[in-house]
């Protein structure tokens, strides 16, 4: 998958915008509540439930980033490609990019997910998260 930001901006999956720092903080607020309802819905609900808001959180706080530096993502794979560009290593990304195929998968096609996928997704939404709260220094 790890194709490079410039691509998404020439094919218009992402374009530049005025930085609005507004939008940014209320986007990363919402992955912290949707992390933590994640958490809450561990062994409480499908995993897939768990999963899919997991990665959302994740998408949320990488889309956080990208209003702050001055830019609009129209692809779930351009916000991701994006953290590149804030130094996250390409193992975070590949694994990132991953639970974005499980989760289009449950979402599109019917799949479902074990258990262990969830609980890795909240461990990496919880790196990721960590990380760009302490990049963007978000409260």
């Amino acid at each position: 998958m790890v194709k490079d930001f410039e691509f998404f901006l020439k094919k218009g999956d992402a374009k530049g915008q005025s930085p609005d720092k507004n939008l940014a903080y209320s986007t990363f607020k919402d992955s912290l509540e949707r992390i933590e309802f994640a958490r809450q819905l561990l062994n409480k609900a499908k995993p897939k439930y768990v999963l899919e808001n997991a990665y959302e959180a994740m998408r949320e706080s990488a889309d956080s980033i990208l209003y702050i530096r001055g830019f609009k993502s129209f692809s779930h794979e351009a916000s991701i490609v994006y953290l590149l560009r804030e130094g996250f290593n390409e193992k975070e990304i590949m694994e990132f990019d991953r639970f974005r195929r499980i989760r289009n998968g449950i979402k599109y096609y019917g799949k479902d997910c074990d258990l262990s996928d969830a609980e890795q997704a909240i461990q990496l939404a919880d790196s990721i998260i960590s990380k760009i709260k302490e990049k963007m220094r978000f409260k």
